[in-house]
């Protein structure tokens, strides 16, 4: 009798202990599986442990290369919508960026710009200079410009 109770106590241990098993298994499935990946984009490049959350269409965080090799940690708003409206999420610097949309199309900044993205009527990039890092720069009024080039690292129009 001692020994029957003995075998129902373990085998019921043992049950217990494969249904904890099991339940910590689906539910660290389907977390998994509810993860997705953030929207494409040039950051990708330069970022890593990107954690995008769909329901809120925010890159939650990112670790993210900056000019100086060091990894910021950084995060996005509206990372789709960005997307959706013709832009590029960026790393600008360290930091998640919309860039692309509504940039003028004049001129040859674009070969050595990086990071463009219009703030009000003015367009700021990241530009290479002759030598060293690149500069943030700004150039107000850009739409009005027919030609917009880098002059050693500084946004210039006519």
């Amino acid at each position: 009798m001692k020994n029957t109770k003995r075998m129902y106590c373990n085998i019921w241990k043992i049950s217990c202990i494969i249904f904890c098993f099991v339940a910590v298994s689906v539910l660290g499935a389907s977390y998994v599986y509810s993860w997705e990946p953030g929207p494409s984009g040039s950051y990708v490049q330069s970022c890593k442990d990107i954690w995008y959350e769909s329901s809120s269409d925010r890159i939650t965080t990112a670790l993210c290369r900056q000019m100086n090799g060091k990894w910021n940690k950084t995060q996005m708003q509206n990372a789709r919508q960005c997307k959706n409206s013709g832009g590029d999420i960026s790393n600008c610097n360290g930091l998640l960026d919309c860039t692309g949309v509504n940039l003028p199309n004049v001129g040859s900044y674009k070969k050595s710009c990086w990071c463009c993205k219009m703030v009000g009527n003015s367009l700021v990039c990241y530009c290479n200079p002759k030598k060293g890092k690149a500069i943030l720069t700004l150039l107000d009024n850009a739409a009005s410009y027919s030609d917009i080039w880098n002059d050693n690292g500084k946004l210039k129009g006519k």
